[in-house]
C-alpha cells in the first residue's frame, strides 16, 4: 500500500485492500461448501470466480459502510482515518465506486452461469442494509453472519440445485462462526463507540461478550459435527474438527472483551480459523471425491 500512488491510496483504503482479513472471511465459506459439494473440476472453476467475486463485492460494501457510518467512523480512533471519515475521500467519489463495484461483482459470475448472477445479485440486499442496522439494534452481529455467508447457498444452489445433504446446518454452523468474530471484532471498539452512539453486542453486554463469543463459536463446532454426520463425511473429517474446537476456544481464551489489542489480535486469526474448516472438510472428503 506505501508504493501505491498518493491519489490512488483513498481509493485502495475504501475497499480494504490493506487489510485482507475481511476479504477472506467472505471467500472461506464459498471455498468451505465447494470443498463439501463439488467434484474437483467444478472446485478448480468456480473457486477462483469466488474469490474475485469476494474480493470486488467486499470493497463495493466496505465502501458502503465508510459512506454511511463516516459521521461515527470519524468518532472513534481506530477508524478515524478512513479516507471518507478523514475528509480524504469525498462521499459521492467514494458511492460511486461502490455502484460500479457493486455491479460489477454479481457479473464475474457470469463465467459460470446466469444463475450465478441471479444468485450474487440476490445477497446484495442484504450488504446494503448492514451498516445501518448499528443504529437501531445491539445484534447487527447476526445479520453480518447471515450476509458474509451468502456464498454457501450460492454454491449449494449452482451445483445441487438447493440445500442439498446439510447446506443448511454447514450455513448455520458457518453464520455462528461470523457472529463471533464481529463480536470480537466489535470489542476494540466498545469505549468509542458507547461516547459515539452505536450500538453492538459489546456495547449491550460489556465482559460478557465472551460469553456471547464462546457460546456462538460451541454452536459452530456443533453444527459443524452435525454437518459432518449429515453430509456423510469420512473419520479424517473428525481430528480436523477437533483442532478447529480448539483455535476458537483460543480466540475465546485470548479476547478479553477489556483489551482491544488482544481482541484485534484474536479476530486476525479467524482466516486460519476457515482455512482450518476447509482442510478438515477436504479431508472428510478423501475417498469420495471423483
Amino acid at each position: 500500500m506505501a508504493r501505491a500512488p498518493a491519489g490512488a491510496r483513498p481509493y485502495l483504503e475504501l475497499l480494504r485492500l490493506d487489510r485482507p482479513v475481511g476479504g477472506w472471511l467472505l471467500v472461506l465459506p464459498g471455498w468451505i461448501a465447494l470443498a463439501a459439494v463439488a467434484a474437483p473440476r467444478e472446485g478448480l472453476l468456480l473457486g477462483p470466480l469466488l474469490l474475485v467475486f469476494g474480493v470486488v463485492s467486499r470493497g463495493a460494501a466496505c465502501g458502503l459502510d465508510d459512506v454511511l457510518d463516516a459521521r461515527f467512523d470519524a468518532r472513534v480512533p481506530r477508524t478515524a482515518g478512513r479516507p471518507v471519515a478523514s475528509g480524504r475521500l469525498s462521499a459521492g467519489r467514494a458511492l460511486a465506486l461502490c455502484v460500479v463495484l457493486g455491479a460489477l461483482a454479481p457479473l464475474v459470475l457470469a463465467f459460470w452461469s446466469a444463475e450465478a448472477v441471479l444468485w450474487a445479485a440476490a445477497g446484495a440486499p442484504l450488504a446494503a442494509v448492514y451498516p445501518l442496522l448499528k443504529r437501531v439494534t445491539h445484534w447487527p452481529h447476526v445479520w453480518l453472519g447471515v450476509t458474509i455467508n451468502w456464498l454457501v447457498p450460492l454454491v449449494y444452489a449452482l451445483l445441487r440445485g438447493g440445500p442439498g445433504d446439510g447446506g443448511p446446518v454447514l450455513y448455520g454452523a458457518l453464520v455462528c462462526w461470523a457472529v463471533g468474530t464481529d463480536v470480537i471484532y466489535a470489542c476494540q471498539d466498545r469505549e468509542a463507540d458507547v461516547r459515539a452512539g452505536v450500538r453492538s453486542a459489546p456495547v449491550l453486554l460489556g465482559p460478557r461478550s465472551r460469553l456471547l463469543v464462546a457460546g456462538v463459536y460451541a454452536g459452530c463446532v456443533a453444527l459443524l459435527g452435525w454437518f459432518g454426520a449429515v453430509a456423510g463425511l469420512g473419520p479424517l473429517f473428525w481430528p480436523g474438527l477437533g483442532v478447529v474446537a480448539g483455535q476458537l476456544a483460543w480466540q475465546v481464551r485470548r479476547a478479553d472483551p477489556a483489551d482491544a489489542a488482544a481482541c484485534g489480535r484474536a479476530f486476525a486469526t479467524n482466516p486460519l480459523c476457515g482455512l482450518l474448516v476447509l482442510a478438515a472438510v477436504l479431508a472428510g472428503r478423501v475417498g469420495t471425491l471423483g
